[in-house]
């Protein structure tokens, strides 16, 4: 199993009373946009752009819906089929720009991310070999739940 830690880098909180977090994730100590680059690499290169590889950022949640959102029960609207969720956006700060993608589903005492997705890419951008990952369901809900106190 792997295991997550989600990164607080920057929380907004308004009079309103509404939060928004800055978050990055982490995956067996290592930045997912890290992982990510390494699997995008050859698919860049090819393109002949290889910058684009793991070209990612933090992305901004609203923190009353954290727990929500990594679940994939929020905003999971995205894709070719709005059945997944954005977990990382653009590095020019604009999510939809650049996002990666992903189905997040709970199975027993697993959370699964699986069915990875760049959808400004065209097929020469292939997941399907991307094997996902697979938490520890109260690992992952710890990891959230320690945002809440970052």
């Amino acid at each position: 199993m792997n295991k997550i830690s989600f990164k607080v880098e920057d929380r907004k909180k308004y009079d309103s009373g509404y939060q928004e977090s800055k978050v990055n994730i982490i995956i067996d100590g290592k930045p997912l946009t890290e992982i990510m680059k390494e699997y995008e690499m050859p698919m860049a290169t090819k393109e002949g752009n290889p910058a684009l590889a793991g070209d990612y950022h933090a992305i901004e949640v609203s923190s009353s819906s954290l727990k929500k959102y990594y679940l994939g029960k929020d905003e999971a609207d995205w894709g070719d089929e709005k059945n997944k969720t954005a977990i990382l956006g653009c590095s020019c700060g604009n999510l939809s720009c650049w996002p990666l993608l992903c189905k997040i589903n709970i199975q027993g005492t697993k959370v699964v991310w699986s069915d990875f997705e760049q959808p400004h890419r065209d097929e020469d951008w292939d997941y399907s070999t991307f094997e996902g990952f697979m938490f520890d369901k109260q690992q992952y809900l710890n990891a959230i739940d320690a945002m809440d106190n970052a």
